[in-house]
């Protein structure tokens, strides 16, 4: 009989669902074909290549998510608040999905990276239909009335656990107090009904989480993964606490604050072969019960990333996808025109509908120069995509709704000349009010900023609005203009190069975007786009990076400084590809392009010959043979419990798929969970 896996996914990002449905996929192809039941609070379409295949989906509140109000900074009370909660309630989660295991006899358990799966594998007993094709006779001393049970393999598919993720929030304060512009409407998390956004920015001073109240709690997390069986770690990976006492919890302990990097010894212990890294030992069966089979094992696995069509890199290809996108046929060539890809993540904007009366009114939260009145409808579970392949072209443009604003002061409505700021208001911070006025505006971009979905608004330094003027006029008269040297001005392009942004609605004040940006369609799909690309700008994620490395496509990433993760693919970037840090800063101001060209000569040979090759499928192999490791691996386990069952006071009962205890009475007994093994602070293990 084939394999069922459940496959529990974190609707933390899409990367996470990127390479969930990839696995998935290459399980689906094999033969005897699998059953796989994802589990995620990410919506079902997210997974719609692996459902094509026959790809079950359950919706489950499975993992908590960290609050991001702002593309950049983290709200860390609200963070653990969220954790809290979600702890709370463990005993009632855990007893759902024993209810769900049971009910559809699993066979092994998969996790990326949700750590309330492995809780569910080792701390109940779950019956199963077994896999197996070799069938052993029951032993004769075992009761029919006997309790029945069964221990289910559990695999851990990451490049990360959020032990460490949550544990970080403990770091210093690294980034200004005074943050950025919020984003209007950006969504922070996959999940299908994502709470509004408020009326009013309410950001509390950015303050560490006190390690005596944030260390218990990622402990906690880590004693979860600790039950794992196997973990196939993915490229980009960070150290694993739960796994090897190598580098411990706290993983603010890992990263030298001074230059924002992992310290020598992390990263050194990062790069030694996985056979020389030592692993705690496997956490034992409930009660007492069989030995486990196999001992706790580390894999190096691929790279897991989503495939792009195969002809991409030919001509006509390329012209198809620019053709959907809207781009001008005078663009279309590699070698006059440059590629910038912008985008931030998987998040999508809706565009606003019209009111009775045609205009709507705006959130201005956060400003003292607007009365917040109406927010922006929360995009419906539809509204939100990762891509699909579709040949469906640019929508005709379409006129924006009318915006109306109730003003308060004199700063000017969103078109109108901008008037002489009053005398005791300085210009500079005439400048910073009008850049907050425009933080929740429902447009892709206005005269004077342009709104990525997942990021701050980003000046248009080309935009009349912001044209900086001279604070002493007669200065070149006073000093002469050749004895000034003057900073170089802020540019979004380098000359010759076009921008698609990525994860908007179309016909959302595309009207205003800057020279050379168009608007991506909702359904175009990611891995052709970044084929095509010659440079990507965005934020650090586990699908971003990977379908660049697999494009040979350069990466211009704005940082995040409190995750953690980040430093793991950073690594990927600067080993397997070409990652170039763009500050916080410089994106807001709309300083792009000296960024953009290094990126671009810094891996513009690789690029070339990537297109010169075509694509290859050396991904999907490494995949498929990731697949069929995984599946000889489960297989294995119930030889082997099958094999050593026949010697011990537990009989395995391939026929039925039971594991049964001789030692019982008539009466079934229930079996109570046991705890395990405690992973401390200092990485030794103590008993609960």
């Amino acid at each position: 009989m084939s394999l069922n896996f459940a496959y529990y996914c974190s609707g933390h990002g899409y990367g996470h669902a990127t390479r969930v449905s990839a696995l998935a996929s290459h399980l689906l192809q094999l033969s005897p074909k699998p059953t796989v039941t994802i589990i995620s609070e990410a919506p079902p379409h997210v997974f719609s290549d692996s459902m094509k295949l026959g790809a079950k989906y359950r919706t489950a509140k499975i993992d908590p998510v960290v609050q991001q109000p702002l593309a950049y900074r983290v709200d860390r009370k609200k963070s653990v608040n969220v954790l809290n909660a979600f702890l709370a309630k463990r005993e009632v989660l855990i007893n759902d999905e024993v209810a769900w295991l049971k009910a559809n006899k699993i066979h092994c358990v998969l996790s990326d990276a949700v750590f309330i799966a492995w809780c569910v594998h080792v701390a109940f007993i779950i019956p199963f239909t077994p896999p197996l094709t070799h069938h052993a006779p029951a032993r004769d001393t075992v009761n029919s009335a006997a309790a029945h049970r069964a221990f289910l393999p559990s695999a851990l598919v990451t490049n990360f656990t959020f032990d460490s993720i949550w544990s970080y929030l403990s770091a210093p304060v690294i980034e200004p107090q005074t943050p950025a512009a919020p984003v209007p409407n950006v969504l922070s998390t996959l999940a299908p009904n994502p709470s509004p956004p408020t009326n009013e920015l309410e950001l509390e001073p950015d303050e560490p989480i006190p390690h005596d109240v944030m260390d218990p709690l990622a402990d906690q997390i880590a004693r979860d993964y600790r039950n794992s069986d196997l973990i196939l770690r993915l490229p980009g990976y960070l150290p694993f606490p739960s796994f090897s006492p190598d580098y411990p919890l706290p993983a603010t302990e890992w990263i030298d604050p001074a230059i924002q990097r992992f310290r020598p010894s992390v990263l050194a212990g990062l790069h030694q072969p996985v056979e020389q890294i030592q692993l705690y030992d496997s956490v034992p069966f409930p009660d007492g019960g069989p030995k486990k089979p196999l001992p706790r094992q580390l894999k190096a696995a691929p790279l897991l990333v989503r495939h792009p069509a195969s002809d991409i890199y030919s001509t006509e290809a390329r012209q198809r996808l620019l053709d959907s996108i809207g781009i001008p046929r005078e663009y279309h060539d590699p070698k006059k025109t440059k590629i910038v890809i912008v985008s931030f993540g998987g998040q999508v904007i809706k565009r606003p509908t019209h009111s009775r009366n045609g205009s709507r009114n705006l959130s201005m939260s956060g400003t003292p120069m607007v009365k917040p009145t109406e927010l922006a409808p929360v995009p419906k579970q539809d509204d939100f995509s990762l891509g699909t392949r579709s040949s469906k072209g640019t929508p005709p443009r379409a006129s924006p709704p009318t915006v109306s604003l109730t003003v308060v002061d004199e700063t000017p409505r969103l078109g109108d000349d901008v008037k002489e700021a009053r005398p005791h208001t300085p210009p500079e911070v005439k400048l910073e009010k009008l850049k907050i006025s425009l933080q929740n505006l429902p447009r892709i971009a206005t005269p004077s900023h342009i709104y990525v979905p997942g990021a701050p608004p980003a000046s248009n330094p080309a935009s009349p609005i912001l044209q900086r003027r001279p604070t002493f006029p007669s200065l070149h008269e006073m000093v002469g203009a050749a004895e000034i040297e003057e900073e170089p001005e802020e540019r979004l392009l380098p000359d010759g190069w076009i921008a698609i942004v990525c994860g908007v609605a179309k016909n959302w004040g595309e009207e205003d975007l800057p020279e050379g940006f168009f608007v991506a369609p909702r359904d175009v799909w990611m891995p052709d786009l970044t084929a095509v690309a010659d440079v990507l700008l965005g934020k650090l994620g586990y699908g971003t990076c990977a379908e660049c490395v697999d494009a040979c496509t350069p990466f211009v990433y704005v940082p995040r400084p409190f995750f953690v993760e980040e430093h793991g693919l950073r690594e990927l970037m600067e080993s397997s590809g070409v990652g170039v840090l763009l500050p916080q800063e410089r994106y807001e101001l709309g300083d792009w392009a000296g960024k953009i060209e290094e990126a671009y000569e810094k891996g513009k040979f690789m690029k070339a010959l990537k297109r010169q090759q075509g694509w290859s499928d050396i991904r999907k192999r490494e995949a498929d043979a990731m697949a069929h490791e995984l599946v000889d691996w489960v297989n294995k386990w119930y030889e082997l419990l099958d094999s050593e069952s026949s010697s011990s006071s537990y009989g395995f009962e391939s026929s039925t798929g039971m594991v049964t205890d001789a030692s019982d009475s008539e009466e079934s007994r229930p079996l109570q969970p046991q705890a395990g093994l405690t992973l401390g602070l200092s990485g030794v293990p103590i008993t609960a």
